[in-house]
């Protein structure tokens, strides 16, 4: 489960913000808390929108823990010279030269955990990880390359003296001892890699790929996915999806060579997807009647995308973090969507979910509690990203949220004319 992330110095984001998932004393829509033995004396949020003008960098808050998950699962395999791929704040040239911060406070098998890093293009310069293995705070491992020694460990001296002598300056100890089988650092690893998943706001196709192998899983799976999508009521009776492996040689000639190249062992693997309608024949029996799926509305399509991601982290318990939740959607199924996460009957393993929107009908204390309303805003003197919440406005509960924010009470609006350019 995550607690809270922190971003400085990346992006738009300038100076530290902090996105939280504790809740606050607020006694409302109490089905959107998690209860944990973890925290003592606080709850958890279930879900948490971001919401804010275009270029105000909600998506930027998203993509500071895109890459902070991308580091820890891919940084092992850098070689010696290769560049961290960050982007600093730019607007300041004092940023410039500095590291980039991120730090992630979560829970992994009823254990807090705390993990930290800050990185230039060239090297780490700080990292660390602790842990609360009996509800006390304990050093997995620190580093920083301004101290002597540059490590400190409070467990396994020798065994991490020695995988750190094995750790490049551009590579992440805890990528890097997970990789050397250490025990202590491959829980937290897993939690970044198995855990914590992160959508975008287009029609990657992997997403649907993704369902379709969930559809082919087995038929409990499917007859979920097939209710998600019946109860969101797009009018498709069943699925037929399958993935099947084409040689390069079945190809049609016209199919590009520089496409070709992108085939594994000579293979290709390509989706076919049919959906299932109820239909009537000449003599008015019912039939069913089979359409390509792109002859689908986009809407439907990408409800697709989603459900099985959606379902998978419902499942597992995942932390799962979409851009513009509601693209092609009607609002009826994003409300949908956020209700599956904030409902404890159907979220039975304490799965999150983070998403970005421009829906303001979402920020609605019918579906979101006060602390599960989270703001950016663009600081006029220094272009960057501020990010707060909506309970720092102290609104009452019975306040109209999004009719609030759309009079500019809470801040985070764009600031544009009465539709004149000329």
């Amino acid at each position: 489960m995550l607690i809270e992330f922190s971003i400085e110095n990346y992006r738009s984001i300038k100076e530290k913000v902090t996105l939280s998932l504790v809740s606050t004393s607020d006694k409302s829509l109490d089905n959107n808390l998690i209860r944990n033995t973890v925290l003592k004396n606080e709850n958890l949020l279930r879900s948490a929108a971001i919401s804010g003008p275009n270029a105000s960098g909600k998506t930027n808050v998203l993509l500071a823990i895109n890459f902070l998950n991308t580091l820890v699962v891919m940084s092992h395999k850098n070689q010696k010279g290769d560049k961290i791929k960050v982007s600093p704040f730019m607007l300041d040239e004092n940023c410039v030269s500095k590291p980039s911060r991120f730090e992630v406070i979560f829970i992994k098998d009823d254990v807090k955990y705390i993990y930290g890093v800050a990185v230039t293009t060239e090297k780490v310069v700080e990292e660390y990880l602790y842990y609360y293995p009996k509800g006390r705070k304990a050093i997995i491992f620190t580093r920083d390359i301004n101290r002597d020694p540059i490590y400190i460990f409070n467990t396994d001296h020798t065994k991490q003296k020695f995988i750190s002598s094995k750790i490049l300056d551009n590579v992440l100890y805890l990528s890097g001892a997970t990789q050397l089988n250490y025990d202590k650092t491959s829980v937290a690893f897993d939690w970044f890699k198995y855990v914590l998943q992160v959508i975008g706001p287009t029609d990657d196709p992997r997403l649907q790929d993704f369902t379709v192998e969930m559809l082919n899983k087995d038929e409990s799976i499917k007859a979920l996915i097939m209710k998600g999508l019946s109860e969101a009521d797009l009018g498709i009776d069943d699925i037929s999806a399958q993935i099947k492996d084409v040689s390069i040689d079945d190809l049609p000639s016209e199919f590009p060579d520089e496409l070709k190249k992108l085939a594994v062992n000579g293979t290709f693997q390509t989706v076919n997807i049919k959906s299932i309608h109820r239909g009537i024949d000449v003599n008015g029996n019912e039939q069913k009647v089979s359409f390509e799926f792109e002859d689908e509305s986009e809407g439907t399509r990408r409800m697709f995308s989603l459900i099985g991601p959606w379902i998978e982290a419902l499942i597992n318990g995942h932390v799962l973090i979409i851009d513009e939740l509601e693209t092609k959607l009607h609002h009826k199924l994003s409300v949908f969507l956020i209700n599956l996460f904030n409902n404890p009957t159907q979220n039975k393993n304490n799965a999150q979910l983070v998403f970005t929107t421009h829906n303001t009908n979402l920020l609605n204390q019918d579906l979101l509690r006060r602390d599960q309303i989270w703001l950016t805003e663009k600081n006029p003197k220094f272009g960057s990203t501020d990010l707060y919440s909506i309970v720092e406005f102290s609104p009452r509960n019975d306040k109209n949220i999004q009719r609030g924010y759309l009079a500019g009470r809470y801040g985070a609006l764009p600031f544009v004319n009465d539709g004149r350019i000329f």
